[in-house]
């Protein structure tokens, strides 16, 4: 992972960075502040020789080579036990154990025991009572089995249990800096790590991968769109969005002219219904005249968001109960609507019947763009049955929700039955993605770039212009 996509993983997951750092900094000082303080209390105890003379130097050696291993006695179970019967405590000889510490101080004969409890009192009377101990232990070990010659070690105190009545443990400050830190390492590895572990589509780059052409446009995330499903209505950087997918569907099929197009998305939830909608509006807008139909027969809902009528649509015209311009209503922003009618048993068998070919034809006829708003691609055959009737079609994926390889298998089943792939559409991107810029739109076709804004726009204005009369002249010839 390069600087670039490090900095991209904590910008995407910049709200799980902060929620964990937050998180881990919150539990740092609720941990610490409800800690009971320790206090400390220490004792030492001076080893050495009672003897004098040559004695004395050469005992000293042997004091050396044992002051070790009475330190680590200091720690034996059985003198831990006699501590806790001599002071009455509430406690195991394991937990005292963690209590108290045994240390030789460098080049010296003396040893340093620590001791830490939950009063300043109790700490200093267990260090008392651990030294007594100790030195009954280094007298008991010491002592010649004669028992009439002197011992050649004896142990000692040489300083009196100290008392302080400030806490040693925790330390505030640093215990609270330590978990800060480790709360930022967390935030970040967990965003790298959730980043490294997502195969949802989040960017044109993963599109252009998987499709092999780039996204025809990035459309962001407006909330508001189900209260007003109309892009003009909610946001002008939505609606901005759908006036680059026009100009850049226009430039897509400059080639070959593309009189009908077919909505869908890998899976349910992507957006189509949103995306067929407005864009059949965008093309109203520069004098098109369009037909937007609703073949999702499964889970119809354009006709909601119109508000127009869907018990006369598709079905009733394929039956024979209506002529297909006696089931197209007019919508007040100039498009023209034709919904499912009533839901049949079996959508794939008729939609992939004869009279359903001969609709599509008939509408083209009719109109400048027929637009169908179809069923997603994996769940159910009918789009894959209906795209190989119109001139291209249009995918839908949505951000940080269509995983790679549901884009992969859609273009594959799409391909597999020898659809056109016009284009893809990148929805719901969050403002702050780099996939949009300053109003909200992509970077189209491969076309649009921040240095070259102004450009595209005038080039849309110019074809807008161009369209606009080809139109009129057709409607006119009519």
């Amino acid at each position: 992972m390069d600087l670039r996509q490090f900095l991209t993983a904590l910008r995407t997951r910049w709200r799980f960075s902060v929620l964990t750092f937050l998180a881990g900094t919150i539990a740092t000082v609720a941990i610490v502040l409800t800690m009971t303080p320790q206090y400390g209390s220490s004792v030492k105890l001076f080893v050495s020789t009672p003897t004098g003379g040559q004695a004395e130097y050469a005992a000293s050696f042997l004091v050396t080579q044992r002051v070790a291993s009475y330190a680590d006695l200091a720690k034996d179970p059985s003198i831990l036990q006699n501590v806790i019967d001599e002071l009455d405590l509430d406690m195991t000889f394991q937990q005292l154990s963690g209590k108290i510490s045994a240390d030789v101080v460098t080049s010296t004969q003396t040893i340093d025991i620590s001791v830490r409890a939950d009063t300043p009192e109790l700490a200093q009377e267990i260090a008392g009572e651990e030294a007594a101990q100790l030195v009954e232990l280094v007298k008991r070990l010491e002592q010649p089995a004669s028992g009439t010659e002197a011992a050649a070690i004896t142990a000692r105190v040489a300083t009196d249990p100290s008392f302080s009545d400030k806490p040693v443990a925790p330390n505030i400050p640093l215990s609270i800096a330590l978990g800060v830190l480790v709360s930022l390492f967390l935030a970040i590895a967990g965003a790298l790590l959730r980043q490294l572990l997502d195969r949802t589509v989040k960017s044109r780059d993963d599109i252009e991968r998987i499709t092999g052409t780039p996204a025809l446009a990035t459309l962001p995330f407006e909330p508001n769109v189900k209260k007003n499903p109309m892009a003009s209505d909610t946001d002008v950087s939505l609606a901005e969005a759908f006036r680059v997918l026009r100009t850049n569907l226009q430039f897509a099929s400059l080639d070959d002219a593309v009189g009908s197009i077919l909505v869908s998305s890998a899976v349910p939830n992507e957006g189509k219904t949103l995306v067929a909608t407005n864009l059949a509006l965008s093309m109203v807008q520069v004098g098109k005249s369009v037909l937007l139909i609703d073949a999702d027969m499964r889970n119809p809902n354009v006709a909601t968001r119109l508000g127009l009528e869907n018990s006369v649509g598709v079905v009733s015209v394929l039956l024979g109960r209506t002529s297909l311009e006696g089931a197209i209503q007019p919508h007040s922003n100039g498009i023209s609507f034709l919904g499912t009618g009533p839901r049949p048993p079996n959508p794939a068998e008729l939609l992939g019947t004869h009279a359903m070919r001969q609709l599509i034809r008939d509408a083209t006829a009719m109109f400048d763009l027929v637009i169908i708003d179809a069923p997603p691609m994996l769940p159910v055959a009918d789009a894959s049955i209906l795209v190989t009737e119109v001139d291209g079609a249009l995918l839908l994926t949505r951000y940080g929700s269509t995983t790679r390889e549901q884009l992969r298998l859609a273009i594959t089943r799409l391909q597999g039955v020898g659809g056109r792939l016009i284009g893809t559409v990148l929805n719901r991107t969050p403002r702050r993605s780099g996939d949009t810029y300053g109003y909200g739109y992509g970077y189209g076709y491969g076309y649009g770039t921040t240095e070259d804004t102004k450009g595209d726009r005038k080039a849309a204005r110019a074809l807008a212009k161009e369209t606009k009369r080809e139109s009129t002249g057709r409607r006119a010839s009519r």
